[in-house]
């Protein structure tokens, strides 16, 4: 598999929409910055604090992933949650894939 450079940090491509709203985020957590990662638990927050890590001080046992791309980082965020035992729902509607068939 082979992807193109997206997402950079530091680069508009990287950051939330404009129209997001933005004021219930607690804690965005970096991946891939220096290293590969699909992930969603490969990342850390501004502290450093790792996903999971940052879930557990908080008694979070429930999660609902949404994104793109539902073949890659949302699969192996997914796939991640339930091998840490979290109860984990994908929200399609909220996903797209890489390709239209996925």
């Amino acid at each position: 598999l082979v992807v193109a450079t997206h997402c950079v940090s530091g680069t508009p491509g990287a950051d939330f929409h404009p129209s997001l709203d933005t004021s219930a985020i607690e804690a965005v957590f970096y991946k891939g910055a220096y290293t590969g990662a699909y992930s969603g638990f490969k990342g850390v927050d501004e502290n450093g604090t790792p996903l999971l890590n940052w879930l557990r001080q908080r008694g979070v046992d429930e999660v609902d992933v949404v994104g793109i791309a539902t073949d890659h980082c949302v699969r192996q965020t997914a796939e991640d949650a339930v091998r840490n035992g979290l109860a984990t729902r994908v929200l399609v509607d909220l996903t797209a894939g890489v390709s239209a068939d996925t």
